[in-house]
């Protein structure tokens, strides 16, 4: 009887820390997903908006077919299809071809994603690329 208040304690602090280790090394926990696109790190100039932005080169397939992919993602956008820009401009630097960006305001790339030139992977990724653009436009107060 007087160590049920210690075994309790015990079972209150010490085993959900086991049951976490537990969960954690046997592999049972996933981590959400945060981005379909790849994460990248460069700038562009600067703008009040944030961007989509396509690079186009000669001899890109994939290039033509994103432009009214991107019109469409600035459609779905509704409310906040003010604070988006479709962009395009000449790869080079930072831009390759074949790949769209999605820029904020003070010029920061933040993602990228790869052209297929197949439009039904294309359509994927348009979806992939409205969520994250959804998602960064919520928790911004830029733009």
């Amino acid at each position: 009887m007087k160590h049920k208040p210690i075994w309790a304690l015990l079972g209150v602090f010490v085993l959900p820390v086991a049951l976490a280790w537990l969960v954690l090394e046997q592999g049972w926990f996933k981590a959400g997903v945060n981005g379909h696109g790849e994460w990248i790190e460069g700038r562009v100039g600067g703008a009040r908006q944030w961007r989509l932005i396509l690079p186009e080169a000669e001899g890109c397939a994939g290039c033509a077919a994103a432009l009214p992919l991107l019109r469409n993602i600035d459609l779905a956008l509704g409310r906040d299809q003010d604070r988006v820009a479709v962009i395009r401009l000449p790869a080079g630097g930072a831009l390759e071809a074949g790949f769209v960006y999605i820029a904020d305001p003070p010029g920061q790339l933040i993602m990228r994603y790869a052209l297929s030139g197949d439009e039904q992977q294309d359509r994927q990724l348009g979806k992939a690329l409205l969520g994250d653009l959804r998602r960064l436009l919520k928790f911004s107060r830029a733009g």
